[in-house]
């Protein structure tokens, strides 16, 4: 089944995830350098003077906590009067503060009013927000029909999350759609070739299973590289499904130890198909196999801290 192993990201299964990401990205890294205070007054005081962009930037860096002490009241506070003079980065957090309740009461009609403004400027951030909203909502009626319509509108903008989450929305289906697995791969594609983690794991396993009776598109090595590349941004479900993939039940894979590694790396976040195979081939496992495993596990952890702090010193470079 394409169900069994398929990723249902943050993006299809929390709205609230997905607002957390539309909104960092806009709520993004402090540009300047972190610690100057001549900057840091100058920001302040180009907001005190009514410069929109400063405002949002005030706003951002209270909401990270960048260069001053984290505050989501402030901001909020200057979040709201960038937005009021027409800023659609700030009308857009200004959504995901009420959608959130970050620095005021959480309101989803309010924050389907700040998406709904930000739409009609054209945001592609806030139509996919809208749109998540309009089909979840829990306080309002769900709309899918306009819900369907805005999100296309954002995939069509190259909204990577509008793609990415079109894509498991139309491959998975919900309450108003059925599964379409050819509506599903274009937009996947796209979010896949874009760097998307759950957009890749999902085109690794229509790759490796092809569309239709004919399996059409099945490509083994393709699948794996699907996988792979997912499994490598640290997706859980495409590690489990490369572990699989690379046939860690198998005794005589010779690739099992690099499966392994993948397997663990899955069970250990407790993925449940992972934790199942693991359940089901660890009595049988070779004495040393694990510990070789467990190794790769390591490597792979620290790659990652590694990247992880190069991002972030990349971040707050001038």
């Amino acid at each position: 089944m394409f169900e069994e192993f398929a990723s249902m990201s943050p993006l299809m299964t929390h709205c609230k995830l997905v607002l957390i990401i539309a909104g960092l990205s806009l709520l993004g890294p402090w540009q300047g350098q972190a610690g100057e205070a001549e900057q840091i007054a100058t920001l302040s005081a180009r907001a005190a003077q009514g410069d929109a962009t400063a405002q949002f930037e005030l706003g951002r860096d209270y909401y990270r906590g960048a260069g001053r002490p984290k505050d989501e009241k402030a901001a909020f506070s200057w979040i709201e009067k960038s937005a009021a003079q027409g800023n659609i980065d700030a009308i857009t957090s200004m959504g995901f503060f009420h959608a959130k309740g970050i620095g005021v009461a959480k309101n989803e009609t309010a924050a389907i009013e700040w998406f709904r403004k930000g739409s009609e400027k054209g945001s592609a951030t806030c139509k996919l927000n809208l749109g998540l909203l309009l089909r979840q909502g829990k306080t309002i009626q769900p709309s899918s029909d306009e819900s369907l319509r805005l999100m296309h509108e954002a995939a069509e903008a190259d909204s990577v999350e509008a793609q990415s989450y079109l894509g498991q929305l139309y491959f998975m289906g919900d309450r108003h759609l059925r599964p379409d697995y050819l509506k599903a791969k274009p937009f996947l594609l796209k979010a896949a070739e874009a760097g998307d983690p759950a957009a890749q794991n999902i085109m690794g396993i229509l790759t490796r299973d092809g569309i239709g009776p004919s399996a059409e598109g099945q490509d083994q090595a393709q699948a794996e590289a699907w996988f792979r590349q997912a499994a490598e941004q640290n997706e859980v479900k495409a590690q489990a499904n490369l572990a699989h993939f690379m046939g860690v039940a198998s005794p005589g894979s010779t690739n099992r130890v690099e499966a392994l590694k993948w397997l663990l790396l899955a069970k250990d976040r407790e993925e449940p198909t992972a934790e199942k195979t693991y359940d089901e081939i660890s009595p049988t496992l070779p004495p040393d196999m694990e510990r070789e495993a467990r190794a790769l596990v390591g490597r792979f952890h620290l790659k990652q801290a590694a990247q992880r702090k190069a991002k972030r010193v990349e971040t707050v470079a001038p």
